[in-house]
């Protein structure tokens, strides 16, 4: 069982015994009340009537015909009264009064005129100077037959000359009791409904919220967005901690993938380097001193490329702000790595081919841009046979806000297994002529370049004549790049 299925149901357990406890409580107290209440007024009606009745009960008038008319006609009298939605239409109210024996001198039921009531509870209290109250059941069995008797004395120049006991069937505030109690349950049960959905609604939340935590956590992409939560201080406090973590485990993996992949492609040259100084300690002939001076320059420079181009993969790999965007004139651009390139070129006897519209704006970091397009010229010309051909074409689509730099070389076809493997970091293929590999890290760079522009690189082999900007046919390899121009 899930345990949001848990909280929920232990959360909806304790608020339905809650409610229940309480609902039961309350109905408890309802009837009481109720009777509480109805024993109040009695109470305020008895002593009204024994002041109404202390001149009758003087001159011995209470047991005359006209009294009784009174008191019949008063406990008669229609009513028309709406009380709590129940139709109220007559008085359920009796009295009788006693003398100051106890004996019954009056009964509104006519049945205990001359009975001994000095027994009873509210005549033997009253009798005594006390508050005489009783309740008594008409049939033993039946609780709901009760009848409720408030006394009060009746006096007369301060002597107590009787008592006047008004009952009432507690059958007749048995329909306010039940309204009250079903009042009281039908609540309950919204209250009860109401929190249940509550309570699914937070275990919900709750459990979507640490599902977005834990599919943060179980993310593997550096750049995925941490969750945030309003009025959830501690699922905030777990989320950066799980950041914290998780940057601290990249960069420890990071600085370890690093380390080993220096030390690694740092050996071969340092190897050689080594082997040409140990050897220049001999006497040897000045061809071969200086044959491994070279050698050694030439080492030196590939480690000098290779952090340098570490350094700058580092710098987008672990910054992914660190372009600065502009609008900038790509053919501008692109003529002045050419010129950069044009020793190297010349030396090489490559012929370069151009084909670039007079003006062409981006919206780009013009130091990385740069960077990108002299790694792709570099690769071009290493890869570019002597005398070979190099095409760069330039195309614009207003239209689809996109435009396309076209880089051929002319060369050997790359490998089928190596193509899904070119833009890999330092993934290389060894160079024409000296067999040589570089860094690895070229195009690496190059692709972490174009997407940090938003944009989309492919190279593919291209066969003989199926490139129109070329003028001199050739077969070879293909870098298309794919820039997005109203990106923001």
């Amino acid at each position: 069982m899930s345990i949001f299925i848990r909280i929920w149901f232990f959360f909806s357990l304790v608020v339905i015994l809650s409610l229940g406890f309480i609902a039961y409580t309350l109905t408890q107290q309802v009837k009481p009340n109720v009777r509480q209440v109805v024993e109040d007024t009695l109470a305020e009606n008895a002593n009204i009537i024994a002041q109404l009745v202390a001149e009758d009960v003087t001159q011995h008038q209470v047991n005359t015909p006209e009294f009784d008319q009174k008191i019949q006609a008063a406990l008669s009298r229609q009513l028309n009264a709406t009380i709590w939605q129940h139709k109220k239409n007559q008085i359920n109210q009796q009295l009788y009064i006693t003398d100051q024996n106890g004996i019954v001198i009056y009964d509104s039921e006519h049945q205990a005129v001359g009975q001994d009531y000095s027994k009873w509870n509210d005549v033997y209290l009253t009798l005594r100077g006390k508050y005489g109250a009783r309740s008594t059941a008409i049939y033993p069995y039946d609780r709901n037959s009760s009848v409720m008797y408030i006394a009060a004395p009746i006096i007369h120049q301060q002597q107590l000359i009787g008592v006047v006991s008004i009952g009432k069937p507690n059958q007749s505030v048995q329909p306010y009791i039940e309204r009250a109690e079903q009042q009281l349950v039908y609540q309950a049960l919204w209250i009860a409904a109401l929190s249940l959905l509550l309570a699914s609604i937070v275990a919900y939340w709750l459990r979507h919220s640490i599902d977005k935590v834990r599919r943060y956590a179980q993310a593997l992409a550096p750049v995925n967005q941490a969750p945030f939560f309003y009025s959830a201080k501690e699922l905030n406090q777990v989320t950066q901690a799980l950041s914290d973590m998780r940057e601290k485990l990249e960069d420890r993996a990071y600085v370890e993938n690093y380390v080993n992949t220096l030390t690694h492609e740092l050996k071969s040259p340092l190897t050689a380097i080594q082997a040409s100084a140990e050897l220049l300690q001999d006497d040897l002939p000045l061809t071969d001193q200086q044959q491994f001076a070279t050698h050694i320059v030439q080492q030196s420079q590939r480690l000098q490329s290779l952090i340098e181009r570490m350094l700058l993969l580092t710098r987008l790999e672990k910054n992914q702000h660190v372009l600065e965007f502009q609008t900038l004139d790509l053919n501008a651009l692109i003529q002045q790595c050419v010129q950069q390139q044009h020793s190297a070129l010349q030396l090489k006897q490559v012929q370069l081919q151009l084909d670039l519209p007079q003006q062409c704006g981006v919206y780009a970091d013009v130091f990385w841009l740069r960077q990108a397009l002299n790694n792709l010229l570099d690769n071009a010309r290493d890869f570019c046979p002597a005398q070979g051909i190099i095409a760069l074409q330039l195309k614009a689509n207003p239209a689809q806000h996109h435009l396309h730099i076209l880089l051929f070389n002319e060369g050997e076809a790359i490998p089928e297994y190596a193509l899904g493997r070119v833009f890999e970091t330092y993934f290389s293929l060894p160079r024409p002529h000296n067999q040589q590999r570089s860094t690895g890290i070229g195009l690496s760079i190059v692709q972490q370049i174009v997407q940090q522009h938003h944009g989309q690189i492919h190279i593919q082999n291209i066969a003989e004549n199926t490139l129109d900007f070329l003028k001199n046919h050739a077969s070879g390899v293909l870098v298309s790049i794919t820039l997005h121009t109203n990106f923001t």
